[in-house]
């Protein structure tokens, strides 16, 4: 991941925005635009209409990448992930047996802000992973594939 979880919030945000306008065409029962939407996402049409239908992806949705505190955990939570992935938020930290657990105590009680506000409280944030934005991820990648 980019261990910025700026990058996850703004995929969730998109996830979200989409299944809403997939929602509102389901529920006009416009088959045309239907049909036009499965094309543009490349999904037979019945997918776009379960979507629709259910008002969520019908697979559970998993956060991942830049996900390095409870605070961070809780705020995909909040956004409608079903669940949490953390790699190098944990493990490349200086505590990660403690940030586990705090991020899998915010992660279950994600709407209790009590409870969050304790995991927070648990680790040591300046000990945090930092971040990098996808442009400098993608900067990366173009020049990891030039010495290639």
């Amino acid at each position: 991941g980019t261990g910025n979880v700026a990058e996850a919030v703004r995929h969730m945000k998109l996830v979200r925005s989409e299944i809403r306008r997939v929602r509102a065409v389901v529920e006009e029962e416009d088959w045309q635009e239907i049909v036009a939407l499965a094309r543009e996402f490349r999904v037979s049409y019945q997918l776009v209409y379960e979507v629709g239908r259910l008002g969520r992806l019908p697979v559970v949705n998993f956060a991942a990448g830049g996900i390095a505190t409870p605070a961070d955990a809780a705020l995909m939570m909040s956004l409608g992930c079903d669940g949490i992935f953390v790699g190098s938020g944990i493990f490349k930290s200086e505590d990660p047996m403690e940030r586990a657990r705090a991020i899998v105590l915010a992660t279950s009680f994600w709407d209790d802000p009590e409870i969050v506000a304790e995991a927070q409280r648990m680790i040591d944030e300046r000990k945090s992973m930092i971040g990098i934005g996808v442009s400098e991820l993608e900067l990366k990648m173009q020049e990891r594939g030039a010495e290639a």
